[in-house]
Parts: C-alpha cells; structure tokens; sequence
C-alpha cells in the first residue's frame, strides 16, 4: 500500500509538471513566438508626418509701451500630409502636442482622431496651432544665436507629444500601442532678418501695432518629422 501511494503521488507530481510547463509554453508562445512571427511578416515601420502647408488664420502682435517686448497670439491653420507604409490600418485618438521653442512651451496644436488606411500616402489631416502672448523678442534672440553665412535656415520652434493609436488587423483591433511624435520647424534666415526690423520699430516707439510678412511665410519654412512606436 505505501509503495502505491508513493507511485501514485509521483505521478500526480509529474502530471502537474507536466501541465506547468505546458502553461509556460502555451504564455510564452502568445507573447514571444507570435508577435514575432506578425513582426516578421508585417515587417512594421513608422508612420511619416509632413507639415504640408501653414495658413496664419488670425494674430495680433503689439505693444503696450515704447522698450517693452512686443507679444503675439496667433490661430495658425496647420495641413499635415499622414503617410501609413504598412500593411495595417492605424486609427489614431484625438491629442494634444506642444510647441517648443528652447525648452518653453510657447502653443499647443489640437488634432483631431482620425484613420490610416494601409498602404496610405496621400492623407490630409486639418489642424490648428493656438499661441497666446509669445515673447517675440526672446524667439528671435534664441534664433539669432543659430544664424550663420552657412545655413539658409534656423529652427524656429519644435513640436513634440504623445498620441495613442490601435492597429487594425483583418478587421480586429489589436492592443493599443503610443507613438512618439517630434517635428522641427525650421524657417528662412531672410524672414527672420524682416521680422527682427519690424520688431525692432515696435520697440523703439515708431508704431504701436505692426504687420509681419504673414504672406511669404509659406514659402519660407520646412519641417522634419519623426514618429516612434512604443507600448
């Protein structure tokens, strides 16, 4: 009787190893093995944001005495070009990114949710940027520090933020996953160049409102965009 029970606890001990390691097997197949196998077929790449046009909707930049730094409150309509290389559609959720300029926040830009289809190259998304009482003074002396005979352009300011997005996969929705999204804007050194003058006869008293170049300022910037997938 006692060598039974030994046998049969053995093996009761063995069946629930058994079955462990199974379990074990089973996890890591879902969570290793798997998303490999997606990865190698898929093969994912980032998607690719352009800054396509700017149209300044509304901005007011004046001062209120003669020597003080003029500031300026803009509503910039924003066009951006979504290019999707993969073989899956990413649905995005509404966000907020932040404009930078030298480490301070100086806007925010609103996007609103929208879809990528795959293998899209040509989606348009409208937006705005919002800037509320921007030291102009403080911007053009950080980008005059950057101007030099060798570039035809400085960076003017950078947008950086978060937005989270799910991939759609034969019509089922996988995880949600984070993309890290980080634009450089750079602008003409001869924009710059006009507007430090402009600037400059505000601050000396000459006029108490004045108009920037807002027409030629298409024409006058480009941007580099970066886009990381993380979970």
């Amino acid at each position: 009787m006692d060598y039974i029970s030994y046998y049969y606890q053995a093996f009761s001990f063995k069946k629930c190893l058994f079955f462990l390691f199974t379990f074990i097997f089973l996890i890591a197949l879902l969570v290793v093995i798997i998303p490999s196998f997606l990865y190698l077929i898929l093969k994912p790449q980032n998607p690719n944001f352009t800054l396509q046009t700017l149209k300044v909707q509304s901005y007011n930049l004046n001062v209120s005495n003669p020597g003080s730094d003029p500031l300026f409150s803009s509503v910039i309509g924003l066009t951006l070009l979504a290019q999707n290389p993969n073989k899956v559609g990413i649905r995005y959720k509404p966000t907020r990114f932040h404009v930078f300029n030298e480490g301070v926040v100086i806007g925010m830009i609103q996007v609103p949710a929208f879809y990528q289809p795959p293998r899209s190259s040509n989606l348009t998304l409208e937006t705005r940027a919002i800037f509320y009482f921007v030291n102009v003074t403080q911007i053009l002396s950080n980008i005059s520090l950057q101007q030099n005979s060798s570039t035809k352009s400085v960076t003017l300011a950078s947008i950086l933020g978060d937005v989270k997005a799910q991939v759609k996969l034969f019509n089922v929705n996988l995880p949600k996953v984070k993309l890290a999204v980080e634009c450089t804007i750079n602008i003409d050194q001869n924009y710059i160049k006009l507007s430090n003058q402009m600037v400059y006869s505000l601050k000396a008293g000459k006029s108490n409102t004045i108009s920037l170049p807002m027409n030629n300022i298409r024409g006058s910037f480009s941007n580099k965009c970066t886009a990381s997938i993380y979970i």
